[in-house]
């Protein structure tokens, strides 16, 4: 599940990390790239065919970078209780942290026969520090409001890995 949504997973010795892949935003800019040469292209033969190819591709793009999630990585090491996020300080210990939340938001409606429903959800799975703030750790994509079986499954080894830390 976490694959299917660009990130990647690794667990060797007491160090587990968690990282997003940027094959997603590499690709995406090779598109933009592609595009903008050939809306170049029609802007110097007929300039109000370009400007409308214009139009049309930031309409197209805009809610796709919007949906980018960005650059991520998480690092936990159980043998010492620390949590880095994307190598900012400071680092966080598993006492720092009073839960896992879990929240579902919706993004958009399409129209697919492929899904067993139109509708698109932002799945967040996070960590609430004692200093009541929330900290987004894992944003995927569902087609139903209520988180998936394998979603609360990461939620929940979340949980157990930093309660049994503490």
């Amino acid at each position: 599940m976490l694959e299917c949504n660009g990130y990647s997973f690794k667990e060797k010795d007491d160090q587990i990390t968690c990282s997003h892949s940027s094959s997603d935003r590499i690709g995406l800019f090779f598109i933009l790239l592609l595009c903008l040469a050939g809306i170049v292209i029609f802007i110097s033969i007929e300039p109000l065919f370009g400007l409308g190819a214009l139009i049309i591709a930031i309409l197209i793009f805009l809610p796709i970078i919007k949906r980018n999630k960005g650059r991520f990585k998480l690092k936990i090491n159980k043998a010492d209780g620390t949590l880095k996020i994307d190598d900012l300080d400071p680092v966080a210990t598993f006492k720092d942290v009073s839960g896992v939340y879990i929240h579902s938001k919706f993004v958009d409606e399409y129209s697919s026969a492929f899904k067993s429903t139109s509708k698109e959800y932002r799945v967040t799975i996070g960590l609430e520090i004692k200093t009541e703030q929330h900290i987004p750790l894992f944003k995927l994509i569902s087609d139903h409001a209520k988180p998936s079986k394998e979603m609360n499954e990461v939620q929940r080894f979340l949980e157990s890995t930093i309660q049994k830390g503490k």
